[in-house]
């Protein structure tokens, strides 16, 4: 838990600084979205309120100058439309009149207001709460392009508003442009805003999220591009000590504070509202560690890997880990390029949450869920034939055959699960059949077009 809450707060604070280059010639962007379960009473809001100590405090601090700026905006736009609507009567008599020497006067007073039109301030803002995509999306377009979603109870991004749109949200991880189309107020396009998403919540919060649209999530790759801890229960193995002095997160926040600063100073591109940042790249020997990496990851995509029923999370980790050695390398203030002693400290913490992701988010693959269910079902179908397990006659009586069950493609598709009748399930019957053929319990006898289940 404080290792994502550190990682989350080096995101806001590095992200609208740095890009990487990965080995393969690839730039990205290095925001990160991250999600801790832990369940109530685990200290979640305790451990977040200290290592996002600065961030707080500068948002609180950017959300007083943005309210003053916006307050001096309006009163210049106030006395600027009073001076508009005065020109705009000038020009109206002179038109009347048909004065060609008050007309072209009238004209140029109004050109010279026109382009004395207040320009809306920059309204600087780091955190921002539940809000729906497209709300997200004009905050970062009307305050500062980079940003951060950050809570220790997130019921109410989970259940509200704030992921209605997961593709707005999956386009701001990519570093894509977010098109804003609207009626009442005029469109726009985000482009080069960096969102980090640090969030802790309750498992039960979670299974409700994907009890709902966790095929959804699942299908469009959002769910893929976290990194995901379940925290170790410590409720009940606490000590009540006084907590003495924390340098060493002293020094964090600190170090915090001097990367936000830094981005302030910046003067952002007037078309953009973005900064050109500083590029990172990997050293030969992180860069071939990276490839090799990156091929195991690939390699265990393959039929029968630890990847094959998970592509979309496989597919992101690299990218994910190559943004936290970048991430972790500028926070610590290391010269040269990325080492590949931070890579591989990045790589073994993303595998450690891939293996979280597989254990407590993805669930169960569609096609185990369904081999239980056959197998299940050719017990079902022996049992009510009256079978027990019976033993070979000359092994040791110890040693059970087990049940039996013969079948057709026709009889589980007219009788069997649900879930793999018909025709439109062919698919996924089949994809069943397959999997328990590999794992022995099924035999096909091409002769007779039928299947042996023991």
């Amino acid at each position: 838990m404080a290792l994502m809450c550190a990682l989350g707060a080096i995101s806001i604070a590095g992200q609208g600084l740095i890009d990487v280059e990965m080995p393969t010639g690839h730039r990205v962007q290095t925001p990160l979205m991250l999600l801790t379960l832990a369940d109530s009473g685990e200290r979640k809001t305790t451990v977040e309120k200290r290592f996002f100590k600065s961030i707080y405090e500068m948002n609180l601090a950017k959300i007083e100058i943005s309210k003053q700026r916006h307050e001096d905006y309006k009163k210049e736009l106030a006395i600027w439309q009073v001076e508009e609507r005065t020109t705009k009567s000038l020009l109206t008599r002179a038109i009347k009149s048909a004065d060609e020497d008050a007309i072209s006067f009238a004209r140029e007073q109004l050109e010279k207001v026109i382009e004395n039109k207040p320009i809306r301030p920059a309204l600087p803002r780091l955190l921002y709460d539940d809000a729906t995509p497209q709300a997200l999306a004009q905050h970062l377009h009307e305050y500062s392009p980079h940003g951060g979603v950050v809570t220790s109870e997130a019921n109410s991004i989970f259940s509200g508003r704030a992921l209605q749109e997961l593709d707005k949200m999956n386009t701001l991880w990519d570093g894509g442009d977010v098109i804003v189309d609207r009626l009442t107020r005029p469109s726009f396009i985000l482009s080069g805003a960096r969102l980090t998403l640090a969030l802790m919540t309750q498992p039960s919060v979670i299974e409700r999220f994907l009890s709902r649209r966790g095929e959804e999530a699942r299908g469009m790759g959002f769910l893929a591009r976290f990194l995901i801890v379940k925290a170790r229960k410590m409720a009940g193995k606490r000590r009540t000590n006084q907590i003495g002095s924390l340098p060493a997160l002293d020094a964090f926040n600190e170090r915090i504070k001097l990367l936000l600063n830094q981005e302030a100073e910046r003067k952002p591109e007037l078309e953009t509202k973005t900064t050109e940042k500083i590029l990172l790249s990997f050293s030969a020997e992180a860069s071939a560690l990276w490839k090799r990496y990156a091929q195991g990851i690939e390699n265990a995509m393959l039929d029968g890997q630890p990847y094959y029923y998970y592509p979309d999370h496989a597919a992101k980790l690299m990218d994910n880990i190559t943004r936290m050695a970048a991430l972790v390398h500028h926070f610590e203030d290391l010269s040269g390029p990325i080492s590949s002693e931070t890579l591989k400290f990045c790589y073994d913490f993303a595998r450690k949450c891939s293996t979280h992701f597989q254990r407590y988010l993805a669930g169960e693959p569609q096609v185990v869920v369904d081999a239980n269910a056959l197998g299940n079902f050719c017990i079902e179908k022996a049992d009510e034939a009256g079978q027990t397990p019976y033993y070979y006659t000359d092994i040791s009586k110890r040693l059970a055959i087990g049940r039996e069950y013969f079948f057709t493609l026709t009889d589980v598709k007219q009788y069997g699960p649900y879930r793999l009748r018909g025709r439109e399930n062919d698919g996924r019957l089949r994809a069943a059949l397959h999997l328990l053929e590999k794992m022995g319990h099924i035999i096909y006898d091409k002769g007779k077009h039928s299947y042996h289940f023991r």
